[in-house]
């Protein structure tokens, strides 16, 4: 029988340094996530002392890196900007963190202070994205907005903050910016269907504390003059309770659009779970998977968060953090 072994490939900017890696490997951890920076972790062994003298990497450097088996899976992990180099010891170790290519180039996590008005919310992100030498991928409400502050913000913090505020995803890959409408990402096929003997280790919950079956919000509807109730319905719930806004809207599709995001993003928490996993290319955020055999949590679930883990003596292995569709 043929003996399935981990293997790593590693570009330190376009260079192959994959047999030096993984001579010395420890583990490398690979986090990806719908809500924050995909970042890298790769740990060496450094005792004869190369990594933190004459092979110590540069901060401006890349990563390009891919994980797998000798099965022959591969798991592409992606492009990385080295961020931060942390030593470790007694024995001595390195441990090399990158972050997604395209945070750190330019001026992206510099505060600034921008004012847009008479705008729609495609027409500011487009705006933003172009500041940052950045095209966008995905379809944008032309929801339109008045007057829109970014206020000693990061140009990436402000359009984390208006897509939280109405319902998207955001990211960045190298030279395009991502902003997908989360509902539009959960309407994909499923990728993999997983039976309980697929799954190494699992917990799943089944809540209904701060789920809601509405979201209201009130504003000042400036061409009637009048104070306004938005009420949005059909959350999915089995609690009957309303979630409440306090959110400075300036007209009824901006009413509509956020308290909709906002009642998806809480009833996202009523069924969740944690699952591990044999190392999978497919178990990656914003990838829709099928989970049998579970009774009435069986079902479609969106992975929110992964993270793949390669060990020279453990193998690969996959945790994936879920919601139930």
């Amino acid at each position: 029988m043929q003996v399935v072994s981990p293997f790593i490939k590693v570009l330190y900017n376009s260079k192959d340094i994959s047999e030096d890696v993984s001579r010395v490997l420890y583990a490398v951890t690979y986090s990806d996530s719908l809500e924050d920076i995909d970042t890298i972790d790769i740990d060496v062994e450094d005792a004869d002392l190369k990594w933190q003298n004459n092979w110590y990497p540069d901060k401006n450097s890349t990563l390009t890196v891919e994980i797998g088996d000798t099965s022959g899976i591969v798991f592409k992990c992606g492009v990385f900007e080295i961020d931060e180099m942390e030593l470790m010891g007694p024995p001595d170790a390195i441990r090399i963190r990158g972050i997604a290519a395209g945070f750190k180039t330019g001026k992206k996590r510099s505060a600034k202070n921008h004012v847009h008005e008479n705008k729609t919310l495609a027409q500011i992100v487009h705006t933003v994205a172009e500041s940052m030498g950045l095209t966008v991928q995905g379809q944008i409400e032309n929801i339109k907005i008045k007057r829109r502050v970014q206020n000693a913000k990061t140009d990436l913090d402000f359009l984390k903050s208006l897509s939280s505020e109405y319902g998207y995803i955001f990211n960045v890959r190298g030279s395009t910016l991502i902003f997908i409408k989360a509902t539009d990402l959960e309407k994909g096929n499923t990728v993999i269907t997983l039976e309980r003997k697929d799954l190494i280790n699992f917990s799943f919950r089944d809540k209904n504390t701060k789920t809601f079956k509405s979201a209201r919000i009130k504003f000042h509807d400036p061409e009637t003059g009048k104070t306004v109730t938005h009420t949005e319905g059909n959350g999915n719930s089995d609690s009957d309770d309303t979630l409440e806004l306090k959110k400075s809207v300036q007209s009824s599709a901006q009413a509509k659009a956020i308290s909709r995001a906002a009642l998806h993003k809480a009833n996202k928490k009523q069924k969740t779970g944690s699952i591990t996993v044999k190392g999978s290319p497919y178990i990656c955020a914003g990838n829709k998977i099928k989970i049998t055999q579970m009774g009435k949590l069986s079902g479609d679930y969106m992975i929110n968060q992964a993270n793949h883990t390669l060990t020279n003596d453990g193998g690969w292995t996959a945790d994936a953090e879920i919601y139930k569709l």
